[in-house]
């Protein structure tokens, strides 16, 4: 089944597993049990596991209406890319930047190499 989420509310656990209660626009409210990676505004496909306790199960998150998109790269810009990142997380880790900082040293060391 596919529809577009509306509110996701976490609602504990069961036996050690998260639980999210999800209010979905045109089937109503389920619960979801695991990790839930789909945000307000996604579209979703699931499916029923039990339809008297309206539980289900996440099979794929797709594009949302609040989503941004992210630039695609080829091999090769991909691979500066992560270069990139990993010399940024390589500064995060020795303490020289705050973690907030990593992806604007990133966006500059990708830059950089593309020099």
């Amino acid at each position: 089944m596919r529809d577009v989420v509306v509110k996701v509310t976490p609602d504990g656990d069961y036996n050690g597993t998260p639980k999210f209660k999800v209010q979905l626009q045109n089937s109503g409210m389920y619960t979801f049990f695991g990790k839930f990676t789909a945000q307000t505004g996604s579209n979703i496909e699931y499916k029923v596991s039990n339809p008297k306790y309206k539980t289900a199960k996440l099979l794929s998150v797709g594009g949302g209406t609040q989503t941004a998109s992210k630039p695609k790269y080829d091999t090769g810009q991909s691979i500066l890319r992560q270069v990139a990142f990993k010399g940024a997380i390589e500064l995060v880790s020795t303490g020289k930047i705050d973690i907030m900082e990593t992806e604007h040293y990133t966006n500059e060391f990708h830059n950089l190499l593309n020099k």
